[in-house]
């Protein structure tokens, strides 16, 4: 029976997933081209995307006007027109940006995900339940936005959905990891190693769905024992994913561990709601 009283950490999860993942390949369709992506909340942020895998940033109007800087970004291609950007945000502390660009509805969705200080791990679940807190301190905060365009109350959305839950799904990531998910309801999801470092694990977490096509979801989760963000589309149409795992490398708070992530998908059930 696999030990399951330490929990692993993100670097450790990242060193099981490397070889032979089914991570889809980075694409370099953005390279050399500029987005402005006008965001909900009145940031206007200018995107200009390199030959050399480098992303020049500049929020241009709205909160943090003049910030900008330079990062190392990574994209997939999910379908024709759509695509999975996602980057560290160097000027701030254990941050993660993630964008879903949609050319073609000239629509974007952006998540901002940011890990806690140490502090807050620290804290237990007593003491936030007690304090009406989330039993999770991984932060996530999801912004529509429009590209090049202002974005008004007619721009449309990636909207909120609820169609992932009730199904239960078997995801490969590489010949030794796989995981099976149980989507509850529309706020928590739970998770278990079938096969892989985390063989015997299970828990059930803080998660969010948004519906970007037909079959085709944005879906993230924020766990509570190790603190960690997911961020992954789901395409139950080629019956794969793709998308990023962030956390903290080892037992401390200071280096990060950052990965890609990819699986083949399997829709095992689907349980039917009132």
């Amino acid at each position: 029976m696999p030990d399951t009283s330490r929990w692993i950490t993100v670097g450790e999860l990242a060193e099981s997933f490397g070889p032979d993942n089914n991570a889809l390949p980075p694409t370099e369709d953005l390279a050399g081209k500029t987005l402005d992506l006008h965001l909900e909340n009145g940031q206007v942020l200018e995107h200009r995307f390199g030959l050399d895998g480098k992303l020049a940033w500049m929020t241009t109007a709205g909160p943090g006007a003049g910030q900008g800087a330079e990062e190392t970004y990574s994209a997939t291609k999910v379908r024709d027109g759509i695509y999975f950007v996602q980057y560290l945000r160097h000027l701030e502390r254990a941050t993660t940006i993630i964008l879903v660009l949609d050319p073609d509805q000239g629509i974007a969705t952006a998540v901002i995900g940011q890990l806690p200080e140490e502090a807050e791990v620290r804290r237990s679940l007593a003491e936030r339940v007690a304090q009406g807190q989330e039993l999770t301190a991984v932060t996530a905060t999801f912004l529509s936005g429009a590209l090049n365009a202002p974005f008004t109350a007619d721009t449309p959305r990636h909207a909120r959905t609820g169609e992932l839950v009730g199904r239960r799904v078997e995801y490969t990531y590489s010949p030794t990891e796989r995981y099976e998910h149980i989507y509850l309801n529309e706020d928590f999801y739970t998770w278990q190693c079938l096969l892989g470092s985390e063989k015997g694990y299970a828990d059930t977490d803080r998660c969010h769905y948004y519906r970007l096509a037909d079959d085709l979801y944005l879906f993230a989760w924020r766990e509570k024992i190790v603190p960690t963000l997911g961020v992954v589309v789901v395409d139950f149409d080629a019956m794969r994913t793709t998308g990023k795992i962030c956390g903290y490398q080892g037992s401390g708070f200071g280096e990060l561990a950052d990965f890609p992530v990819g699986a083949h998908a399997r829709l095992l059930n689907v349980t039917g709601r009132d």
